[in-house]
């Protein structure tokens, strides 16, 4: 973890950018599919679950662009909400973050059918470090 040691006497001046958090991140994300509306957001950490999102997000019908490396434009309106729409994909099992997406379908098309969430087995993510 990166520190800052700021001893007194001199005023401070700068920017410090905060990188945004993945999982804060994975919910807005998927909130973005409930309107037909384009949604730009900012701060997107650029790792493998919030990719793997966005592929799964693409491939249910949304328009998905990265602005830049942290900037992804999101448009839900080419999604079919109908009930043949389902979300079962091999981008979806790879993350647990999956269960986002229940929330945003069931919002805007009042049904949803999401794969069952992947990610590894928590139990053994707890013995890693033993």
């Amino acid at each position: 973890m990166e520190q800052y040691a700021i001893r007194g006497g001199n005023p401070l001046e700068g920017e410090v950018v905060i990188a945004g958090a993945k999982n804060a991140a994975l919910g807005i994300l998927a909130a973005a599919i409930m309107t037909d509306d384009e949604c730009i957001i900012e701060n997107v950490p650029f790792v493998s679950d919030t990719r793997t999102l966005l592929k799964a997000i693409e491939n249910i019908g949304a328009s998905v662009r990265y602005i830049d490396r942290h900037t992804v434009s999101i448009c839900g309106k080419g999604i079919a909400g109908d009930r043949g729409l389902s979300v079962d994909d091999e981008y979806i099992r790879k993350i647990r973050a999956s269960y986002y997406l229940i929330g945003a379908l069931l919002g805007k098309y009042k049904y949803a059918n999401v794969a069952l969430p992947g990610g590894c087995d928590i139990g053994s993510r707890a013995h890693q470090g033993l």
